[in-house]
């Protein structure tokens, strides 16, 4: 090999040892770089938790208990009908506004009237006996012969009035009500027309009849004036009484009804015009059946009155019979007062759930009168709520509306198992029957427990711990529970008032470096 060829071969090796150097050289220059970028990350990473200390006197205001409550009037009446019947006038209109005692709706009351005018008769009566008592005139008492005759007479009126029920009553069902029944005397009658909702009640009376008449009409055919009448009158009223009530059904068919299919419009209208009239006669033969029954009453006293001898003790007679028949008087007009609905307090008609026509039933409720201008809110507590609240203490009413404390109740109510609390507010916002949230915040004035929020308690088998700071790392702290109450636990033993301790525990463990921050 010649020298220059030498010298090429040289160079060429040489050329290649300084670029392998080169590569090596920025080879390591990239991995000092990415290592350098790892640290970076891992710096990053290492950001430490942050958290939030507070102790139990911080967090004292902060705690509250949560309740719910309707609002409602202080004064509010629930209406309701004494005797069923059906309503012949409706005398307010639903938002009006009553004074106590006014008239809310009247009940159909001819036989009550009818009863109140005859005991006003035997009260005047009973009256002028006792002032011709009182001033020694002649006695107004009849003679034996006189007064057997006055209650042979009454007895054969008692007879003819029994009679005189069933005959009508029979009348009632045979006449008008069995013309809409296609077998009215089988085990299913079957109602030809439509009953409105009635049908099994229509077709179980009928059938109810068909053991109902042949007892009666036996009692009609042999009763005589040696039968115990004021038994029969009884029993003829209560028979009365029951097919005004089966008219009753058929009459709001009537009225419901828009299409007999086999009847028309005429007809249907004459059927209700039919009916009533029945109906109206049914209810004058039981005002017949009472003066009956007051008839005989008076005839039975008039022999009683005639087989005492006159003396001295008939003015103290005279007396007693005036109390008697005041009583009587006093009880029919009682009786009349209850087919008058009133209202017993002055307020608004929030609800009227009757109108002219509507049959409405014994204690059936048919209208609400409050007093909207004043109301408070209710609510029910629980024992452990009970330790905070007391009367005077202001709460939050939705958030925004204050209401006082008025009323504890002083024993636990039996149908939600929790005592009741009244609150008064003035807030114009507030609308009887709303439903409101209640805040009453948990003070330390209120309470002097250790209570801190749920979050900061770590939960074990046996009560749980807590976490504080030591070192920028976190501790255990053991702790007793007591009462839970919300968002907010009692602490009995393991911390003070006063001790710091990490607000909110979830996600942490005991020993993790963390940053606290005010």
């Amino acid at each position: 090999m010649s020298w220059n060829q030498t010298i090429v071969a040289y160079s060429k090796r040489r050329s290649v040892r300084i670029g392998l150097f080169i590569l090596i050289l920025i080879a390591v220059v990239v991995i000092i770089l990415t290592a350098g970028a790892a640290d970076e990350v891992e710096v990053a990473d290492a950001t430490l938790p942050v958290v939030q200390l507070t102790s139990a006197q911080a967090f004292a205001g902060e705690s509250t208990i949560n309740l719910i409550g309707t609002v409602r009037a202080f004064s509010e009446a629930a209406i309701t009908s004494e005797v069923s019947g059906r309503v012949t006038g409706v005398r307010v209109g639903l938002g009006d506004t009553v004074a106590a005692g006014t008239i809310i709706a009247t009940i159909e009351n001819a036989s009550e009237q009818a009863s109140v005018l005859q005991a006003q008769g035997s009260y005047d009566a009973a009256l002028a006996g006792l002032e011709q008592s009182q001033f020694g005139n002649q006695q107004s008492q009849v003679g034996i012969s006189e007064a057997a005759t006055q209650l042979d007479t009454a007895k054969r009126t008692a007879v003819s009035t029994v009679q005189s029920s069933y005959n009508s009553v029979e009348g009632a069902l045979f006449n008008n009500i069995d013309q809409f029944f296609t077998n009215p005397d089988g085990f299913v009658p079957g109602l030809r027309i439509s009953g409105q909702g009635f049908t099994s009640a229509v077709n179980e009376r009928r059938v109810a009849f068909q053991s109902i008449m042949p007892p009666a009409e036996d009692r009609a055919r042999t009763i005589n004036v040696n039968s115990d009448l004021p038994a029969e009158l009884g029993n003829s009223r209560q028979l009365l009484g029951e097919m005004i009530s089966y008219l009753d059904i058929f009459i709001t068919i009537f009225n419901q009804q828009e299409d007999f299919n086999k009847f028309s419009q005429a007809e249907v209208v004459g059927f209700g015009t039919s009916f009533n009239a029945v109906r109206g006669s049914l209810i004058q033969q039981q005002s017949q059946i009472d003066a009956a029954l007051a008839g005989l009453t008076r005839a039975q006293d008039a022999i009683k009155r005639s087989e005492i001898t006159v003396t001295s003790s008939n003015s103290n007679g005279a007396q007693a019979q005036v109390t008697q028949a005041l009583g009587s008087l006093r009880a029919a007009q009682a009786n009349l007062a209850k087919t008058v609905i009133r209202t017993p307090i002055s307020g608004t008609i929030n609800a009227l759930d009757i109108r002219t026509g509507d049959f409405v039933g014994s204690q059936m409720q048919v209208a609400q009168v409050a007093n909207n201008n004043a109301l408070e809110v209710v609510t029910f507590a629980g024992a452990k709520d009970l330790d905070v609240i007391a009367v005077g203490d202001t709460v939050l009413l939705e958030d925004e509306f204050n209401g006082t404390v008025t009323q504890i109740a002083p024993a636990v109510n039996a149908s939600t198992g929790k005592t009741e609390i009244r609150i008064a507010s003035e807030s114009q916002d507030l609308q009887n029957g709303d439903t409101v949230r209640i805040n009453k915040a948990v003070t330390g004035s209120a309470t002097t427990a250790v209570i801190i929020p749920l979050t900061a308690v770590k939960f074990a088998l046996n009560d749980g711990v807590v976490f504080v700071v030591a070192d920028g790392q976190l501790a255990e702290r053991p702790v007793t529970l007591g009462t839970i109450r919300g968002g907010s636990v009692e602490i009995l033993t393991g911390l003070s008032q006063s001790e710091e301790f990490v607000a909110d525990a979830r996600g942490l463990n005991v020993g993790t470096l963390v940053e606290v921050i005010q």
